[in-house]
């Protein structure tokens, strides 16, 4: 097991930490874990290796052996006063703020991705070369055979495309969206932001579908959210010529106890009568007795909408992407789409993207709860997936999130953290593009802005998207770009874009592990648990002194904390299901017919 070539020396022999210059809370606790805690204590007892641990002699960072990163961050928080050179003319690391916090940001991201002379790369090359060796282990647990079986769920083998998707509700009602004069009408809450995104396109290429859209009363986010959706679709909709426009989406106000339970039951006249017009033309939601028999669609009837479009027989599904990137590039003024052009071309060259380099789209989000986490990016799993494309001689870089986010220490507190301290290579990214400024504008603030970017940077680089399923990269796919999304097996709503499958561009790999994180047990969160355990057991023994015994709920605490790491080790891919993934960016097609190709899985990826 590769450890670094720095002379090891007790925390016990160094000098104090210099007054202008105090350690972190992470140095703290190595220190005091180290120096004052026993061979007995309850954390030792559980760990996997004995620590190797230094503190700089600068005390401002520490220096480890790869059994100590194990034990101590999985994430790190990031000081304030780490600075380097901005990276890149147009770049953001942080989501629309002010100056001092993108600084904040900015600074965080430079220090931690852009010294590539840190003992954080060294330790990253070592996990990244015990990621190989889990991901050849994993296949033992993974048999080949399941990984194919995997990819064929909700697969028609006949024709080779997904099979047809409608909810539950809508099922009865299903020959409504064959009519072809009837309108359709669906309903968006308002913390529904990722299917906003499909719902556009849909509205676009569909002009039977109408939309309302809700917030809770009170809830200022979901306000928020919903009037920028009832904007964008109704500015998108008068911008393409549709004279309609105006009809067809209407914002409500919701008075009662649940809008998520709302949502199930939008054709009873009880529930209807909660929902409050606010603004555009009334839909069914107003009730009444002329909308009594009209059936509300749930907005996954959207997926199943753009399926139906594409799997026309009268136009094959590459012009039907041609006419979707038409009606897109039309949102964007001519003036505005020449300085894009411009900007992509000055993104590409300052960043070194190759041609052909396929796009690890990084998902991250603050403070995300359950549902969010599942689709939130596991660091090592996305630097293996780069390792392997990049011994395939497939070049990548990365784009959106950088793993750096505000979160809640164990006591509640703001931090800004990085989840992936330990880089083992710097990979070109173009970040939180939709953030960035050009000489102090946000140029790509617009939505429409945001996709035509997208679709010519991809159309220059050439490569695919890879990242876990979004409704942010459905709209590349439904432009004609190759998107493939990674979704583990009992992730919510599979079934959903499975309809997409063989039709769109926009395919699914389905992993054993979790591609995010459950009950939202992130690095961070790991963290913050392991730092609680260590502060009550180091007060405890020094209250009662080192020879007492200190007794309290550990064990299960240590077990929860070991269940976490576990997870946080296995939640890569199998060796063979990086094949897949490597073989899907050459064949351009679903997982289930490249799984079926000759020489899929051939020689291990990122073997060395």
């Amino acid at each position: 097991m590769p450890t670094l070539t720095i002379s090891q020396t007790s925390p016990a022999l160094l000098p104090p930490a210099p007054p202008h210059a105090p350690a972190s809370p992470i140095h703290e606790h190595a220190s005091l874990l180290f120096c004052a805690a026993g061979p007995a204590a309850p954390v030792l007892n559980q760990s996997r290796a004995a620590a190797e641990f230094d503190v700089g002699r600068d005390w401002q960072k520490f220096i480890a052996g790869w059994p100590c990163v194990t034990m101590m961050g999985r994430s790190v928080e990031v000081p304030a006063a780490e600075q380097r050179i901005r990276p890149a003319t147009f770049f953001s690391a942080a989501n629309p703020a002010d100056s001092a916090t993108r600084d904040l940001y900015l600074q965080a991201y430079q220090n931690h991705s852009h010294d590539n002379q840190s003992v954080r790369q060294e330790i990253g090359q070592a996990a990244l070369a015990q990621v190989r060796e889990q991901a050849q282990r994993l296949d033992l647990q993974v048999p080949l055979q399941d990984v194919k079986t995997r990819q064929a769920y909700r697969m028609d083998p006949a024709t080779g495309q997904g099979v047809p998707y409608l909810h539950a509700r809508d099922m009865p009602f299903r020959a409504a969206l064959d009519a072809t004069d009837a309108a359709i009408h669906t309903f968006l809450p308002g913390y529904a932001t990722g299917d906003r995104y499909s719902l556009i396109l849909a509205t676009l290429i569909n002009p039977r579908l109408n939309v309302s859209i809700a917030y809770s009363r009170g809830n200022a986010a979901e306000q928020h959210h919903a009037r920028e959706a009832f904007e964008v679709i109704r500015s998108a909709l008068g911008t393409s010529g549709q004279q309609d426009a105006a009809h067809r989406v209407s914002l409500y106000e919701y008075t009662g106890a649940s809008l998520k339970n709302a949502r199930e039951s939008l054709d009873d006249s009880a529930t209807r009568a909660d929902f409050k017009h606010v603004a555009g033309a009334p839909s069914p939601l107003v009730g009444g007795d002329e909308h009594e028999a009209t059936h509300v669609f749930h907005i996954s009837a959207t997926t199943e909408l753009i399926a139906r479009r594409f799997r026309d027989p009268d136009l094959s599904p590459e012009a039907r992407c041609i006419d979707v990137r038409d009606k897109l590039i039309a949102l964007v003024h001519p003036v505005e789409r020449e300085r894009i052009d411009a900007l992509v071309d000055t993104v590409i060259a300052e960043q070194g993207i190759q041609p052909g380099a396929a796009a690890l789209w990084i998902a991250d989000r603050e403070y995300a709860n359950a549902r969010e986490a599942e689709a939130i990016s596991r660091p090592m799993m996305f630097e293996q997936i780069a390792d392997a494309l990049e011994h395939a001689g497939s070049p990548v870089y990365c784009i959106a999130d950088t793993y750096i986010n505000r979160a809640r220490d164990e006591n509640g507190e703001d931090r800004l953290t990085d989840r992936h301290p330990y880089r083992p290579k710097l990979h070109p990214h173009i970040g939180r593009f939709w953030a960035a400024e050009l000489n102090g504008e946000r140029v790509l603030a617009p939505r429409e802005h945001q996709w035509y970017f997208m679709h010519k940077l991809l159309d220059s680089v050439g490569g695919p998207v890879i990242g876990i399923r979004s409704g942010a990269l459905e709209p590349f796919a439904l432009m004609g770009h190759q998107v493939i999304y990674l979704e583990h097996k009992d992730m919510f709503t599979p079934e959903r874009h499975a309809c997409w499958q063989g039709v769109i561009p926009y395919h699914r790999l389905i992993t054993n592990h979790t591609t995010g994180y459950l009950n939202k047990e992130s690095e961070t969160f790991r963290d913050n648990a392991l730092r609680s355990l260590l502060s009550e057991t180091l007060q405890r023994r020094l209250e009662r002194g080192a020879a007492d015994p200190v007794y309290g709920p550990w064990p299960d605490r240590q077990q929860s904390l070991s269940r976490m790491e576990d997870d946080l080790a296995r939640g890569l891919l199998s060796s063979n299901e990086l094949k897949l993934l490597v073989a899907m960016t050459r064949s351009r097609t679903t997982a289930m017919q490249t799984a079926a190709l000759p020489g899929t899985f051939g020689a291990a990826p990122g073997a060395s």
